[in-house]
């Protein structure tokens, strides 16, 4: 049975700018096996993570999400506007270390496209267990980036007064099409998160959400491919326009009982 949702790498490089197409379903984990099987064809395994001599199947991936006391950015998606954005922390570890590539990125959507910038965030001296308090402040004040994008970043604290927020964790298995490495599956699974966390957080610390369900997305530039559509039709897989900052925000409050504003 389909959730009910309410009307609503650790140590590689990566690009600090892209734009795409994206789209997102629902994957029940049973069907996880039958799915690779059914993708085995037609994908690989990132060839991002075997140049980077990255051997596990998945890496963790880490995000800690800002937003207004009131919840704008997630109002906005409850809203249905087709542009949108919104500012997270993001490192591929199982903790915000030092040690971690992390960045502060803000990502933008309009209807299917997203675009995203990265900032590099210098976390020397924040560790797992530090208070979240002037997280963001200490991050914008120290970060250094393309004038625009650091403006961006600074006009959205400035007019939203943005709090750490949601705190989301999950492992990510990623696949890149054999004769066109733009077109990107990543499957994600085993999430877990905290609601306003008033500190850094190890993965083992957070709450599991959904479970028995995994993220599919589907991320290229142009068109979907025949067979992926066919492998969709085929296992009935159902299609959500929600982010994982969304559903497990709204996962953590149901959970405790509190009601959407």
């Amino acid at each position: 049975m389909t959730p009910k949702l309410p009307t609503l790498g650790r140590g590689t490089a990566a690009p600090l700018h892209f734009r795409r197409i994206e789209l997102k379903y629902l994957l029940p984990e049973r069907l996880l096996p039958m799915f690779r099987d059914r993708i085995a064809p037609y994908t690989q395994r990132d060839p991002f993570l075997v140049e980077h001599g990255v051997k596990d199947e998945s890496y963790p991936v880490l995000s800690l999400y800002f937003d207004s006391v009131d919840l704008h950015f997630l109002q906005e998606k409850e809203a249905g506007l087709l542009a949108r954005r919104k500012l997270r922390l993001r490192t591929y570890d199982t903790e915000f270390s030092p040690r971690s590539r992390t960045f502060l990125e803000i990502k933008r959507r309009y209807d299917a496209t997203v675009s995203k910038d990265r900032i590099r965030s210098n976390l020397e001296g924040i560790t797992t267990g530090m208070p979240v308090t002037g997280l963001l402040d200490s991050l914008l004040h120290s970060a250094e980036a393309d004038d625009g994008v650091l403006s961006e970043a600074r006009l959205l604290q400035s007019a939203y007064n943005l709090q750490p927020t949601t705190l989301v964790s999950y492992h990510r298995h990623p696949f890149v099409g054999r004769h066109d490495r733009r077109f990107r599956i990543t499957l994600d699974h085993r999430m877990s998160a905290a609601w306003k966390p008033r500190q850094l957080l190890h993965e083992d610390m957070l709450t599991p959400i959904h479970p028995g369900w995994s993220i599919l997305e589907v991320k290229f530039d142009h068109a979907v491919p025949a067979w992926f559509h066919d492998i969709v039709e085929d296992l009935e897989l159902t299609r959500t326009a929600y982010s994982k900052y969304a559903w497990a925000t709204i996962g953590m409050r149901q959970r405790m009982a509190e009601p959407l504003l």
